[in-house]
């Protein structure tokens, strides 16, 4: 048996602006006004990079309440960049910093851990999309 993530996007009569539905919650995206759009919400890359950060953080989380540590609170800064333009490699740079009372190998471990979520494995495994057109 196969896990399954339905999420459902509609791009109306507003240029860019698309809704997005999980489960029962609703957000939006859009373009910024630089390329047209409404800038009424978070862009596609900046919605990614707050999916990573999330599970990332989560991750953190869930790894330190199992060990007892106390981890009182995660930030992640995250960057998404092309260095050589608009080609490839595309590269994304991310700053995380813990607050608690932590030792230095505490703070090394939960470094591996964010670097182990699940959505940061999606990204840099092996991913197929297959679109199907319906009529």
């Amino acid at each position: 048996m196969s896990d399954s993530t339905i999420t459902t996007v509609t791009l109306g009569t507003e240029d860019y602006r698309t809704q997005v539905s999980a489960r029962s919650h609703e957000f939006y995206i859009d373009e910024p006004g630089t390329l047209n759009g409404g800038d009424t919400a978070q862009d596609p890359y900046e919605t990614l990079l707050g999916a990573l950060g999330a599970c990332k953080a989560i991750t953190v989380r869930m790894y330190a309440q199992r060990k007892g540590w106390d981890l009182k609170s995660v930030r992640l800064d995250l960057a998404h960049s092309r260095p050589n333009g608009r080609g490839n490699p595309e590269q994304i740079d991310i700053s995380i910093s813990f607050e608690g009372d932590l030792d230095e190998d505490q703070r090394n471990r939960l470094k591996e851990i964010a670097n182990a979520c699940p959505v940061q494995k999606t990204i840099l495994g092996e991913l197929s999309i297959n679109s199907i057109l319906e009529e």
